[in-house]
């Protein structure tokens, strides 16, 4: 599963949205809506789904409840409480489905990116279990990238890795360069969170959102990074690369 192709969008630049509950009240900016396969960049909506930011302030509380879907999260900005215990900046979250979602505040402005495929129905303010995975950047080591020929400059810590689902930070050197077209045979979300990057599609800085669906017509790049980049990856799918040589011409435009 995926998100539709998205390719790619600034998150200030998307209308501040208000929603209202039992459970709580919060404001948040969509990235991408509906769930789809991974059939290709025109791959059809074929289920709810969506990637969001959560926009938190001092007065805002959500409740704690059962989540409906799996959900994954990570502080983009700010620290947050989950149950009154303090969350950094940068941590990852993970909650399956039907475990229990603590009650989340912030003492102040806090941004929260949150993914989940499905319908985020609540049902019950109670769960029968309390799985949750919570990974802080700082204490995670570098490591390999999980792609094994992707190219060098770059190095991955990986927040939590299960069946076909993947999620981590991805880090690449200033002056990193991939003079590649590539796709993938999973989907993938990313989002900026420190530096740039220029892709085929302009330069992507903090706060800059894409989607790819797996498929050999979701082709992108060549990229270059001249002041270096973090980024927010969420992946999903059989891990699998296609690298072919880009033009010349296009490879030397990203460096300009």
């Amino acid at each position: 599963m995926s998100r539709p192709w998205v390719d790619f969008i600034n998150i200030d630049e998307q209308e501040l949205q208000s929603c209202s509950n039992e459970f709580g009240s919060y404001k948040f900016r969509v990235f991408a809506n509906g769930t789809t396969r991974n059939e290709g960049r025109n791959s059809k909506v074929i289920a709810p789904g969506q990637s969001i930011m959560l926009e938190l302030d001092g007065n805002t509380e959500i409740l704690t409840h059962e989540a409906p879907v799996m959900i994954r999260a990570f502080v983009f900005e700010g620290n947050i409480a989950l149950d009154g215990k303090e969350v950094k900046e940068r941590t990852y979250i993970e909650i399956p489905a039907g475990s229990q979602v603590p009650t989340v505040t912030s003492a102040g402005n806090a941004r929260v990116f949150i993914s989940y495929d499905g319908e985020y129905l609540v049902t019950s303010a109670i769960a029968k279990n309390n799985d949750i995975v919570i990974k802080y950047t700082q204490d995670l080591v570098w490591r390999s990238p999980i792609v094994s020929d992707f190219p060098g400059g770059a190095a991955r810590k990986a927040f939590h890795d299960h069946g076909e689902y993947g999620s981590g930070i991805l880090g690449i050197l200033p002056e990193w360069d991939s003079p590649f077209y590539e796709w993938h045979t999973f989907s993938e979300e990313i989002l900026i969170v420190q530096g740039s990057i220029i892709s085929s599609f302009g330069t992507m800085k903090r706060g800059a959102y894409l989607s790819h669906p797996g498929g050999d017509d979701t082709e992108h790049g060549p990229m270059y990074s001249k002041e270096g980049c973090l980024m927010v990856v969420l992946r999903e799918g059989p891990v699998g690369n296609t690298f072919t040589p880009a033009d010349p011409a296009e490879v030397a435009s990203r460096r300009v």
